[in-house]
């Protein structure tokens, strides 16, 4: 299990499942992008799941994982990226409240949850059917994302399910401002791209920064080629800008980046020579 501390707040990453997305979900890319990356099916392994934040002012959940899910991997990724060995799913998951009492913590200790965005793989442990899975814990979310990915999403879609109940629940709480300090050393920017409304939430403590940067991020590559998108970004230009503008600002800054679904290592620093180092390794 990963950990690192940022001054007085240590992280925690929490798995939820394992998931599989072929080459073509990142447009703008070229093979070689994918060196040391693709896994034995000719994909990329992501991970889904949430980060654990123990603070001195609270407890907090960063993103809600994807929930109980098994989505086969589709026949027309099959074809479309002329994959000779698929992998059985795109996404599998159900693993985040066991992750969590792994950690040490139990569900219902959350203090609050601040959800990235309403894609349903980051809000998909907010209910346990109709029963909060983190107790009285609020949920923030960012209100811009509702009209595209809640009201307009189809009545079956998971997500859009979740989140109704959450609702209904009285458990959620749009952030207050663009730039919202949620806990001391804890806020949330929204940064327009990936979806309407998506935020980072940065934590900062004791000359520390860390930025998890939720789907902004998608393929270790983006690092150095600014022309790699994501197929569900909602803007690709806002995206990438955005992109371009943190990164170079972590550089800058020291800034630890945490990215929803890169796999191991998942604390990651710009070093020197502008490739990623492991934050952990470093002794942050």
């Amino acid at each position: 299990m990963e950990t690192l501390k940022i001054g007085q707040f240590t992280i925690t990453v929490i798995d939820d499942g394992i998931g599989h997305l072929p080459p073509s979900m990142y447009p703008g890319s070229v093979p070689a992008d994918f060196d040391g990356v693709t896994d034995q099916h000719g994909t990329v392994t992501i991970r889904a799941g949430a980060f654990l934040v123990e603070g001195p002012h609270g407890t907090v959940l960063v993103d809600a994982g994807a929930g109980v899910m098994a989505l086969p991997f589709p026949d027309a990724m099959t074809q479309a990226d002329e994959l000779e060995s698929p992998p059985d799913h795109l996404m599998k998951s159900g693993r985040l409240p066991e992750s969590l009492r792994d950690a040490g913590v139990e569900p219902t200790a959350i203090d609050a949850v601040l959800i990235t965005h309403l894609h349903s793989d980051h809000v998909g442990w907010i209910m346990t059917g109709h029963r909060p899975t983190f107790g009285s814990a609020i949920v923030y979310y960012p209100e811009l994302d509702w009209p595209t990915l809640v009201d307009a999403a189809d009545p079956a879609d998971p997500g859009r399910i979740v989140l109704e109940h959450a609702a209904e629940a009285g458990i959620l709480r749009p952030y207050p401002s663009a730039d919202a300090e949620i806990l001391p050393g804890i806020r949330a920017v929204t940064v327009p791209g990936h979806t309407p409304g998506s935020v980072v939430v940065e934590l900062a403590s004791e000359g520390q920064k860390l930025w998890f940067t939720g789907d902004l991020i998608e393929l270790p590559a983006q690092l150095q080629h600014d022309r790699i998108h994501f197929a569900t970004d909602a803007d690709r230009g806002a995206a990438g800008e955005a992109r371009t503008r943190l990164l170079r600002e972590a550089r800058e800054g020291g800034v630890v980046i945490v990215a929803s679904h890169l796999m191991a290592p998942t604390f990651r620093l710009i070093g020197a020579d502008g490739d990623w180092v492991d934050a952990a390794a470093v002794g942050r």
